[in-house]
């Protein structure tokens, strides 16, 4: 009897493992299930749904970059996933075939010496970054480093074989591309009917919002209209010396929270019921005592409410008192800041003007003394000089209303004061209103056309061969 019964327990033993067995024999069969079919080309289970996972933990990790949640586990984006994928292995596939098709992957002695080179040049960053990310603090050197960076690239599945199938792929997609489009050319009739209608949807845009022009042109961007009100200036500024920019932008963080917090109380005392919360303050004496050495200033009050007041009323007609008083102190502070800030620079302001008085060519002056980045050599608004008009929002307003107070071209103002420093503004041309010249935009509209045209082409016959190559999918399979 006990023979039997061990017997039986072995015979369970025995037919659990061989299930156990089963199971991972009938996994792996699972996973080289075929799923996708375009003529000779195969992918399996197991491939389609690495692609998927892959897919999955990338948009996660995308999502994370922007502070926003990504649910890897959502059945509608797990099916946007794998219709992605399916979509892009049945694409890569058709592109393969279609190369050797019609011979792309049979490459010149130069083109191959090009593929030699983006493979080696991909090899080489795939080990840059796996020394920066696992051999950063190493103490390898020369050929025992490389060594262990392609054992640790191998071992993550970054061998210089998948480089090189990566690359050669890469490249014959993009000869399959470049002889798809070859033909493919934009006319003058094209051109023009994209440039009148660049120049209308521009005149539309300014009407509604005119400061955009200038900001195109100060930007660097192409414009094709002109409006009416502009023109172009050039400007030297000096600017505050680092350490009174330093007490100015410290000061100017401290008045900002102040106002702040007038603003919050102010709506506090509003929404309890009080209908003038400035003239409740008003009866509350707040005195500002500045701080010995760099610490904060402190507030002392004292109320005296010509009306009996509940608590929180009270309190808060107190706190808005005092950050009233020291909104006050810091707006005194500030401008006790920027007038020993300005008379720092006045003499070397006073030289450039004296200058520019005595002849100087404002260009020469303008390159030597200006520190206005946009101003400086090399950069194109130096050129150009900024486009400025009546209430131009990208620009400091008493360099707006310095610029457009001057009377004629050529004119130069006097220093200005100004967020940075000093302004000292040339008035150097007006902006005639219209269309720019066709022959100024042809190249860049030509180039755009053409990529848009080379792209629906390509997007085109892409299309066609897919449809053609009738790829068999079987969704079902997929998701068992």
């Amino acid at each position: 009897m006990h023979k039997k019964a061990l017997l039986a327990c072995l015979l369970a033993v025995a037919l659990l493992l061989s299930g156990c067995a089963l199971i991972e024999k009938d996994e792996a069969v699972d996973r080289a299930t075929e799923v996708i079919r375009v003529r000779d080309t195969v992918y399996t289970k197991g491939e389609v749904q690495d692609q998927v996972d892959y897919q999955l933990a990338y948009m996660s990790y995308l999502y994370s970059m922007f502070g926003m949640s990504y649910d890897p586990t959502d059945a509608q984006n797990i099916a946007d996933a794998r219709e992605s994928v399916v979509n892009y292995l049945v694409e890569d596939a058709v592109k393969n075939q279609k190369v050797q098709e019609l011979g792309l992957d049979q490459l010149t002695a130069e083109e191959q010496a090009e593929l030699d080179q983006k493979i080696e040049e991909a090899w080489q960053s795939n080990l840059d970054s796996v020394k920066s990310t696992y051999f950063a603090d190493t103490e390898l050197e020369g050929d025992e480093l490389t060594a262990a960076l392609e054992a640790k690239a191998d071992e993550l599945g970054l061998t210089r074989d998948a480089v090189a199938v990566d690359q050669t792929t890469a490249f014959n997609q993009e000869k399959l591309r470049t002889d798809t489009v070859k033909d493919v050319t934009v006319s003058d009739e094209e051109i023009q009917a994209d440039f009148d209608s660049k120049v209308e949807e521009a005149k539309t845009s300014y009407e509604s919002n005119l400061s955009a022009y200038g900001s195109s042109v100060n930007n660097g961007s192409t414009v094709y209209y002109r409006p009416a009100g502009y023109r172009m200036v050039k400007q030297i500024l000096i600017k505050f010396h680092e350490d009174d920019q330093t007490v100015i932008d410290g000061l100017n963080t401290r008045l900002s929270a102040q106002n702040t917090s007038v603003s919050t109380l102010t709506t506090s005392l509003t929404n309890a019921g009080v209908a003038d919360a400035d003239a409740l303050a008003a009866q509350v004496t707040a005195t500002v005592t500045p701080a010995e050495g760099e610490g904060d200033p402190t507030v002392t009050s004292t109320a005296a409410f010509t009306e009996e007041q509940s608590e929180d009323v009270a309190d808060l007609a107190t706190q808005l008192a005092e950050a009233k008083a020291l909104q006050a102190y810091y707006e005194a502070e500030l401008a006790a800041a920027k007038a020993n800030a300005f008379a720092n620079i006045d003499e070397e302001t006073d030289a450039v003007l004296a200058q520019l008085a005595e002849g100087a060519d404002w260009d020469a002056l303008m390159a030597e003394k200006t520190q206005d980045p946009g101003m400086q050599e090399g950069r194109d608004t130096a050129k150009t000089g900024y486009a400025v008009c009546e209430n131009f929002s990208s620009f400091d307003a008493a360099f707006t209303a310095a610029a457009m107070a001057l009377e004629k071209v050529g004119d130069v103002s006097p220093k200005t004061e100004g967020v940075y420093g000093y302004y000292i503004i040339q008035y150097t041309s007006d902006v005639q209103e219209g269309p720019v010249d066709l022959a100024d935009v042809r190249e860049e509209l030509h180039d755009s056309l053409l990529t848009e045209k080379q792209n629906t082409t390509y997007d085109e016959a892409l299309a066609q061969w897919v449809e053609d190559a009738n790829a068999k999918i079987d969704y079902d399979e997929m998701t068992k």
